[in-house]
């Protein structure tokens, strides 16, 4: 028992560490144009400001916002599926090919975690923060989690953090978060079904749009 506690703490530190050290890149949704970013010194202090007309580009995310290809009924299947969307989101933030494997919710789970922690995985435990960023496509789905109850650990609502994963966002986490790791799949699952509903939504909402293009 000791054991599973350290190594979920553990994995936990991991998901947040590398968010501090990106600054105001958050975890783990750094923005690509880095024009959107200005900074001022207040103090002493750098504040990192965003543009107002940042468009929100963000690595691995681009497949959202592409208005140069068409949609078509052949590759709506692919932009809606959310493992594809994982996938090229790992592969867009140039993480290491055996990451990149690691990129689909049937292979995604708390055993792909634990062998990156303890270093039995080609996919080095640093990377976690982006395929956990990927895997949620940069969304907040706390409101899923609470419903499947991911919340409902020692830990409570704090497990939520793991739920939202919008770009720079940074919280500090200590080991009272462990108990989240235990919803892992509850959490898994929220990601999955939201990514799908929403990419039906907005590349069906694109394909109706560019046909009524092409039509006048």
């Amino acid at each position: 028992m000791l054991r599973t506690f350290v190594i979920l703490a553990s994995v936990l530190l991991i998901l947040t560490d590398a968010c501090g050290s990106s600054g105001a890149c958050g975890c783990c949704g750094c923005r690509a144009k880095a024009k959107a970013r200005a900074s001022k010194r207040v103090s002493g202090d750098v504040i990192q400001n965003f543009d107002d007309k940042d468009d929100g580009n963000i690595f691995g995310l681009k497949v959202w916002n592409d208005t140069k290809t068409p949609i078509t009924e052949k590759n709506i299947q692919m932009l809606t599926n959310p493992n594809h969307l994982f996938h090229i989101c790992c592969e867009e933030r140039q993480l290491p090919p055996a990451c990149v494997q690691k990129c689909h919710f049937n292979v995604y789970n708390k055993e792909v975690l634990e062998s990156m922690f303890f270093r039995t995985s080609e996919c080095p435990i640093e990377f976690l923060p982006e395929m956990q960023f990927c895997a949620a496509q940069g969304k907040d789905h706390s409101q899923c989690c609470t419903q499947n109850a991911v919340d409902a650990t020692s830990a409570g609502s704090k497990c939520l953090t793991f739920c939202d994963q919008r770009p720079d966002i940074y919280t500090p986490i200590d080991y009272s978060y462990a108990p989240c790791l235990d919803r892992f799949e509850d959490m898994k699952q929220c990601f999955y079904d939201n990514v799908k509903s929403d990419a039906l939504t907005h590349f069906k909402t694109k394909k109706r749009s560019q046909e009524e293009k092409t039509q006048y």
